[in-house]
Parts: structure tokens; sequence; C-alpha cells
């Protein structure tokens, strides 16, 4: 039955999984299944009927994850190699979202995924790695807020939308091992600001071109996070499908 257990429920991927998929997947949120409770994770898992566990579950925020490095590993680390042996032990297809960040680590968020990739099973679990907008990305909210908008023309990246994210997941759910789903060309934030702001129709003079610097006593954050996809999407064509789906969604 390829129905979906998502944990995390309260994170942004997981809701856009439940309205895409919404007769085909259950959320759990942190209050209902705190992973890093292995009791809470053993009682759902052994009571729940669903074949696959997508853990969307993590700490994101980089200069959190900075100042807490023990809890940010208990939590992106750690924990999924526990869901992933219970999952195991009831017979279910674990499913771990990681990131860009993971693959050339600089700080403990990216050093938290790298691990994460490395002590996961891949001959039985799948990770997704990947790099997600939605409607709350900062570009993307800032801009169709009509904000003025800051964005870096020497960081890049490859960027999905969160849309196609998930429904990439659905059809590759029974794929084993480490999938790099992103859009197909490298691209500065500066470039991608751009592109949301011919997309949904906005005035591009919002957009404020800058470079980024790491500076001292801040947490390191990568120039180029740029991953070469097994799956990957036009990003023209994903945002023109993304502001459609938004359209009439929200």
């Amino acid at each position: 039955m390829d129905s979906f257990l998502i944990l995390g429920g309260n994170s942004k991927l997981a809701r856009t999984f439940n309205k895409i998929y919404k007769k085909k997947s259950f959320t759990l949120a942190k209050n209902e299944c705190d992973i890093t409770n292995t009791h809470d994770i053993e009682t759902v898992l052994k009571h729940r009927s669903e074949s696959y566990v997508v853990n969307c579950a993590a700490i994101t925020d980089i200069d959190y994850c900075e100042q807490n490095k023990r809890e940010c590993f208990e939590i992106n680390t750690i924990a999924a190699k526990s869901i992933e042996s219970t999952c195991k032990k009831y017979n279910k297809k674990f499913i771990q979202i990681s990131s860009d960040y993971a693959v050339y680590p600089t700080n403990t968020y990216g050093l938290s995924k790298y691990v994460l990739e490395r002590i996961l099973d891949l001959d039985e679990s799948l990770i997704i790695r990947t790099s997600f907008f939605d409607k709350n990305y900062f570009l993307v909210k800032n801009l169709i807020n009509n904000n003025v908008t800051d964005a870096y023309e020497n960081v890049f990246f490859n960027p999905i939308s969160s849309v196609e994210l998930v429904k990439q997941i659905y059809i590759n759910r029974d794929v084993r091992g480490i999938l790099n789903i992103f859009s197909s060309k490298k691209i500065s934030k500066y470039q991608f600001a751009v592109k949301i702001a011919e997309t949904f129709n906005i005035n591009a003079n919002l957009i404020k071109k800058h470079r980024f610097v790491n500076r001292d006593c801040s947490t390191l954050r990568p120039f180029n996070s740029y991953v070469k996809p097994d799956i990957k999407k036009n990003l023209d064509k994903d945002l023109r499908d993304f502001k459609i789906w938004l359209d009439k969604n929200n």
C-alpha cells in the first residue's frame, strides 16, 4: 500500500506533501511523535499501517545549529538512525530528507546531514538530497509581498519547488540509496530572485544585488551548494507550475 507516514508534520515539506497526497499521507507533529523519544517512535510505527515513513523533522536554522551543536546532532542525525532501525523492525520503507549542505559541509548543520548520510543503510533506505523553496522561502515571500529584497550574486545553488519535490518523492518512493533532486542548472540567489520576479510579474527593481561575505563570529555558509542532480527539473517551468499551484491552493 503506497501510504506515507510523515514525521515532522508541521514542517513546510510535510504540509505540502499532505496537501498533494491527502488521501495517501498521515502527518504527525512533534507533540504527537517526538523523534528523539525512542518510545514514541516504537509506539507509533508499531500501530501505524503506512508502508513508507518520511522523516521531515529537523533543525534547519543554521545559526541555531551552530550554537546548539549537541541538539542539532541529536535531532538531525541520531534520531533519524533510530527511526530507520524501527522502520526495519516493522517492515516499513524509510525515506530521509537531507540537504545540499551535506555535500561539502561548512557548518554544524551541514555536518549533521553529512554524518547522517553515512550512518543510514543505503541498501534499504532512501535519502533525498535537495534544496527546496516554497511560498515562505525568504526570496519568494519578500518579492510576492512587494518588499525590497537583498539577493546575493555570488552564492550559487540549484533549488526545486516543494511541490515538485513532493511529487518526485512519491514517484521514487521505492528507490534506495541517495537521490539528488534539484533543478537542472546552477544559479545565483540574485538570478533566482529575478526569475521569481519574472514569473510572478513583480517589479525587478525591488531586488537589490549584493555580494556575500562570511564574517568573523558568524556561522560559515557555502558560496556554492550546487549539486549535480539525478532527477532534475527546468527551473523556469518549475516556477511557473509552482505559481499555478499557489494560485489554486491559497
